[in-house]
């Protein structure tokens, strides 16, 4: 169990008091200033669980926080007596209620297998969606109830509103009649719930009536004329049976709240309990914190804490370590570098995370402590006529008594107050009972005697605070394995002492002081050098593995790039083939059927001829390709020059060598823009053939003299690279030549690519007067990337 007073010494109320504030219902608000450590492991991990389930929901999840409801006050103890409830305490049951559902539906609503605690803790939740809209219906307002709260009140409402006009009119009318003379003000006013008319007092007994009031002069009588006595007794009567109807309708909503009102008291405490969570979970996003996790070793690692009451842009985040290597860290150092502070740190992150907190730090390793015992500051006590050495020496004596090897021992300036020999023989005794305890802690001092202890026992570490070695201004660091110095003189005489009163204090220092303070001065600038060249060093790793990884992106981007124009090369030659496989195909089928034909005419054999032509130029045109295209051959190292045009295997492409490593025997060759290193064996070199010249194309003549040359009507568009409205004038061009030409049969050839174009062509095609049918071509003809087409 940890004291009041130990939270209050590390200031952890005032923690509290931030976490309040995200809290949304005031009871919540309550509960989150009274909240304690837990006192076992398992429940300290069980609230840890909940406020990283919260954060989960609120921030990952984008669940909204509980929606606020009014703090209930004596209602509960009022459906218990079966009493009446107000219009007031009737809509904050209703607020309750549609908090309830709305919490469940969305909670209930993530899918999440991490969260399981929470979705426990809202099915729990009674909602009832009925009642709710029932009360929210019926009551406008807190003294407003709806006109259609029940039929028997619309009708009641409806003849007070008849009522009201016909009095109103009536009365209107006799104020402008001859009794317009004995009145004092030509209104209508209301006395006691009735209609009545100001009369002036001398012509009281000329209006006939009920006289109701009269003015502080007794100038004024207020009278409620016969002729509307009637009609307002009918008023009354329909006010009081509005008010009964009123009472009957909160008293059937009442019946109906307190037969529920069992699961309402526990809706408001799974509430009460979700909001606190939301509330931690949300301190913890707002002060940019993480869950730290929990052990019970005593092992305490905190990397870049922050004290969480400092302001951002002024605190230093801290790195402690204790419990594993060492029991207790002795903290030394100059005044107000910290040590204070980074001692608090400790018992406020380790409190922290026993409530179910987040900590402001990067990572935090954090044990569960059975108790926590703190001696900070001045504890001088007036009443009890204690001074500060006796006040201190009465709770570090409590400590001893109670401390054991599951506690957190935090002390600052142990055995200070008095005689510093004493002091300091006393705070050894002290430490060294803490230590055969097995407690664990932080011990700030400056006593030299401490700082050569805990170089002595190993289960105590050295650490300091760091300081500016030249300048001596602190830098609220801490550096274990080494003492800190008090370094009094130096900081004195840079808050402005006197040099010469200075240097008489140094003066008077024992020489083994003087010693001991210089060994750790120079210690502390070895120390700052070596940080710095630690942190260039670091630096520059840091910057040649960004270069490093630039340069692999790098390289994977060229050899993707290479992949592409592989694929894209052999598919370009995959499609000329399959293109003049086809034209030749399509040709030699068209001389077969002209020379199957039973009966030739002259233009049979024009076209025989003109396809045989066109067959020849076809594998003219093959051969002079064959002929012009570069041989290459495999390369050696005595064919390998700079500027020497290579064949690139891998990337079916030409390249030219750009440099030459003989020791690695690796080529640097240039293919386009990129540069590639590679092996002799991936290239072969570059044979230009000497151009041959081109064999005479000999015409064919027609032995038919008397047959009129025909002109060559074309079988087949190709509209590859064209859009559909560029490509739809060209078919219906070539369809009419087609006709013009005597063709029974084309092919129209699209290709495939995102298939617009195909389809265009297609739909075109359905309405077109010259096309009879078409269908895909076949395997051999193109397949789907041309379309064949019967003519009419």
């Amino acid at each position: 169990m940890i004291s009041k007073k130990v939270l209050q010494a590390i200031e952890f109320d005032k923690v509290l008091t931030r976490v309040a504030e995200y809290a949304v219902l005031d009871t919540t608000k309550l509960a989150v200033l009274a909240d304690v450590p837990e006192d076992t492991y398992e429940c300290a991990l069980t609230k840890m669980r909940y406020t990283v389930e919260a954060d989960r929901l609120l921030f990952t999840h984008g669940v909204g926080q509980v929606e606020f409801f009014d703090a209930f006050s004596d209602e509960f103890d009022r459906l218990r007596l079966h009493a009446t409830l107000s219009m007031k305490s009737l809509l904050r049951f209703a607020r309750l209620l549609r908090s309830s559902r709305v919490t469940r539906t969305s909670v209930l609503g993530v899918q999440d297998e991490n969260i399981t605690l929470i979705k426990d803790l809202v099915l729990g939740l009674y909602q009832d969606a009925n009642l709710e809209k029932e009360i929210t219906s019926k009551i406008l307002s807190e003294d407003t109830i709806a006109d259609n709260a029940s039929e028997k009140l619309y009708q009641i409402r409806s003849k007070i509103k008849r009522l009201n006009v016909e009095i109103r009119e009536k009365l209107q009318s006799f104020l402008h009649k001859e009794n317009a003379k004995y009145l004092q003000e030509s209104i209508i006013t209301v006395r006691g719930d009735r209609y009545v008319i100001p009369v002036k007092a001398e012509h009281k007994s000329a209006i006939k009536g009920f006289v109701h009031d009269h003015s502080a002069s007794g100038s004024t009588f207020f009278i409620e004329p016969e002729v509307v006595l009637e009609l307002n007794n009918e008023l009354k009567t329909q006010t009081l049976l509005e008010e009964a109807e009123i009472d009957r309708i909160l008293a059937e909503l009442s019946d109906s709240v307190g037969a529920v009102q069992v699961p309402l008291m526990r809706n408001i405490e799974i509430l009460e309990t979700l909001d606190l969570y939301y509330a931690k979970a949300t301190y913890g996003y707002k002060t940019k914190s993480n869950p730290p996790k929990l052990n019970k070793n005593g092992w305490v690692e905190i990397k870049k804490g922050r004290h969480p009451l400092i302001a951002p842009e002024k605190v230093v985040p801290l790195n402690i370590a204790l419990g594993k290597d060492y029991k207790f860290l002795l903290l030394t150092g100059p005044n107000t570098g910290g040590k204070t502070v980074s001692l608090k740190l400790i018992g406020l992150f380790s409190v922290m995370a026993l409530c179910g907190l987040f900590v402001p730090a990067a990572e935090a390793n954090l044990s569960f402590f059975e108790s926590v015992f703190c001696d900070v500051g001045d504890e001088q006590s007036i009443e009890q006529s204690l001074s500060t050495f006796s006040s201190h020496m009465t709770n570090i004596v409590s400590i001893v008594k109670q401390v054991n090897g599951k506690s957190l021992v935090l002390i600052d300036e142990i055995g200070a107050g008095t005689d510093p020999e004493e002091g300091s023989a006393l705070a050894m005794a002290i430490l060294e009972e803490l230590l055969d305890k097995g407690a664990c802690g932080i011990i700030t001092t400056h006593y030299q005697a401490l700082k050569e202890f805990a170089f002595r026992d190993e289960r105590i570490e050295n650490a300091c605070m760091e300081f500016n070695p030249f300048t001596f201004a602190p830098v609220y660091k801490i550096n274990v394995g080494l003492p800190g110095s008090s370094n009094a003189i130096e900081i004195s005489k840079r808050l402005g002492l006197n040099k010469a009163v200075a240097d008489r204090a140094t003066d008077h220092l024992s020489g083994r002081k003087v010693a001991f303070e210089h060994i750790l001065r120079k210690a502390e600038e070895s120390r700052k050098l070596a940080e710095n060249e630690r942190e260039s060093l670091e630096k520059t790793r840091r910057e040649a593995e960004r270069e490093l990884e630039i340069l692999k992106t790098e390289r994977a981007n060229l050899q993707k790039e290479r992949e592409r124009l592989s694929v894209s090369a052999k598919a370009e030659l995959r499609r000329m083939v399959g293109e003049r496989l086809y034209e030749a195909d399509e040709m030699l089928a068209q001389i077969k059927e002209i020379f199957e034909s039973k009966q030739l005419d002259g233009g049979d054999v024009i076209n025989a001829s003109t396809l045989r032509n066109r067959l020849e130029n076809l594998k003219f045109q093959s051969e002079s390709e064959a002929e012009n295209r570069p041989e290459y051959t495999p390369a050696t190292f005595e064919q390998i020059k700079v500027g020497a045009k290579v064949y690139v295997f891998s990337m079916g492409t030409e390249g030219e060598i750009l440099s030459f490593n003989h020791k690695k025997k690796e080529l640097l060759v240039g293919v386009g823009q990129m540069k590639l290193t590679l092996k002799a064996k991936d290239v072969a070199i570059l044979q230009v053939k000497k151009q041959k010249e081109k064999p005479k194309r000999i015409q064919p003549v027609s032995q038919a003299k008397d047959v009129a040359p025909v002109k060559q009507v074309a079988t087949e568009i190709n509209l590859l690279g064209l859009r559909v409205d560029e490509a739809l004038p060209e078919v219906d061009a070539f369809l009419d030549q087609a006709m013009m030409g005597g063709l029974e049969e084309v092919r129209i050839i699209h290709g495939l690519g995102t298939g617009r174009l195909k389809a265009g062509i297609t739909q075109h095609l359905k309405g077109h007067p010259c096309v009879k049918e078409f269908r895909p071509g076949r395997y051999g003809e193109g397949s789907y990337g041309v379309t064949v087409v019967k003519l009419r």
